[in-house]
C-alpha cells in the first residue's frame, strides 16, 4: 500500500514541477546576481551609482528567493496531503517518507515520469 502512495507523491509532485514557472524565476534571479556582480565588479561606475543600483537588484533578487520558496512549498503540497489518506496518518506517512527506500522510490518515479511526460509531449 505504500508503494502506491509513493509513485502517487512522485507524480503529483513531478507534475506540480512541470506546470510551475521555476525557470523563469531562477532565470530572472540568476541574471539579476550576475547584473550585480558586475556592477561591483566595475571600476567605472561610481560608488554613487552603485548604492543607488544595487537595492533595486537586492529587492529582485530577495523577491525571487521568496517566490521560488512558495512554488517549491506549492510543489510539495501533494505529497503532505497525501498523509491525510495514508493509513496510519501524517506521522507515519512523514515516517514513511522519511526511508532511503521511500526517498530513492520517489527520485526514480518521479525522474521516470518527467522523462516519460517530455517524451510523450514532443510527439
Amino acid at each position: 500500500m505504500i508503494w502506491l502512495f509513493v509513485v502517487l507523491a512522485g507524480v503529483l509532485a513531478s507534475e506540480a514541477f512541470l506546470r510551475l514557472p521555476l525557470l523563469p524565476v531562477i532565470r530572472k534571479v540568476t541574471t539579476t546576481a550576475q547584473k550585480s556582480g558586475r556592477v561591483l565588479k566595475s571600476k567605472r561606475i561610481s560608488d554613487h551609482w552603485k548604492e543607488r543600483i544595487l537595492p533595486s537588484y537586492s529587492w529582485v533578487i530577495g523577491k525571487g528567493s521568496i517566490q521560488f520558496f512558495l512554488m517549491l512549498m506549492l510543489a510539495l503540497a501533494p505529497v503532505v496531503l497525501l498523509g491525510l489518506a495514508f493509513p496510519g496518518g501524517m506521522a507515519a506517512w512523514g515516517e514513511a517518507l522519511l526511508r532511503p527506500s521511500v526517498i530513492g522510490a520517489l527520485c526514480v518515479v518521479s525522474i521516470l515520469y518527467i522523462w516519460i511526460r517530455l517524451k510523450v509531449k514532443r510527439v
